[in-house]
């Protein structure tokens, strides 16, 4: 299984100040990438506002407003974009190069904390396999 880490359509590296910001690819594949895609061919407003997120987190040392940003409550390491009804979900390395990786994504069309619980536990898991493609111990 090979892990990498790809750019995301739409970031621009000058608003990498604080964090490098890209997605989590398995067998060259991306939840994150697939879904940005359809977002910004179906959804163009909030695509938009995802990158609007997505340029505050890579420009700051952390996002604290919950309206934009939310950790997990049991995945502490786990983040949630919030941009319209679509979700982002993504962690911060624990290496020095302080890059955010994104990790999949939902559409919010009701509230369900079950569904939102599930995905970050997804986001858990995608982060514990890229630890371990990297040789972590985190």
């Amino acid at each position: 299984m090979d892990v990498s880490l790809v750019d995301i359509i739409g970031v621009k590296r000058d608003w990498e100040t604080h964090h490098r910001v890209r997605a989590l690819a398995i067998d060259g594949a991306s939840d994150a990438i697939k879904g940005m895609r359809d977002l910004q061919k179906r959804h163009t407003d909030d695509y938009g506002k995802l990158l609007r997120v997505l340029k505050a987190v890579a420009s700051n040392d952390r996002v604290l407003n919950p309206h934009h940003v939310k950790q997990g409550k049991l995945y502490k390491e786990a983040y949630e974009i919030r941009a319209g009804h679509v979700r982002l979900f993504f962690f911060y390395t624990p290496d020095a190069k302080e890059v955010v990786v994104c990790t999949n994504h939902y559409w919010k069309a009701k509230d369900s904390e079950q569904e939102q619980d599930a995905q970050f536990r997804r986001c858990e898991t995608l982060r514990l396999l890229y630890l371990e493609s990297i040789g972590s111990k985190s």
